[in-house]
């Protein structure tokens, strides 16, 4: 990411990183307004990871092409993009931040009892948190667009969080819950 904003000769801390549902990717835009890819980026989410599926620890791969190719998912479903925020209540801003993002097996995803577009268990929003939280607070590359999307400290962080699962809870209903495969690794 830092390489990116050098290469783009703008600030790191001005790159917002989103993804693309249709293609998979992750992007910035340059100065210009144009997409540029930098799917390459799975690694950065995948550090904290540690080559783990985010909801069932069952091993993941960030490789090109390897049988077990981590999906980029959303955590609280793409879905809710297309959801009007009501007046008492605010809708999750840009669930293509990569706030939102997450590494997940294709099982968990997409498989048969997967999440697909449901909402996760509210433990698995404290793991998002603690993710999230982890990123800032280590300086990661992705740690001033994580702040400029959920909040300037822990505690908005937190609220903001919180608001996007009551949203999202009260348009999808259903609670989904993955069946831990591996050993948590984090």
């Amino acid at each position: 990411m830092v390489e990116k904003a050098w290469e783009l000769n703008i600030s790191k801390s001005l790159i917002a990183v989103e993804f693309d549902q249709n293609t998979h990717q992750l992007f910035t835009k340059d100065t210009k307004h144009r997409r540029i890819d930098i799917t390459s980026s799975r690694g950065a989410l995948n550090g904290y990871q540690k080559s783990r599926c985010f909801y069932c620890f069952t091993e993941i791969s960030i490789t090109h092409n390897h049988s077990m190719l981590a999906d980029i998912d959303h955590f609280f479903p793409h879905t809710l993009k297309s959801q009007v925020a009501t007046a008492d209540c605010c809708r999750p801003i840009n669930v293509d931040g990569v706030w939102n993002l997450v590494l997940a097996c294709s099982d968990c995803n997409r498989g048969i009892d997967g999440k697909s577009a449901q909402v996760p268990h509210i433990e698995l929003l404290k793991r998002l948190h603690t993710r999230n939280e982890y990123l800032i607070g280590s300086h990661h590359p992705l740690r001033e667009t994580l702040i400029n999307q959920t909040g300037k400290n822990e505690k908005s962080r937190q609220n903001f969080l919180q608001k996007s699962f009551n949203f999202s809870k009260e348009h999808l209903i259903h609670v989904w819950q993955p069946r831990q495969q591996g050993n948590s690794l984090f």
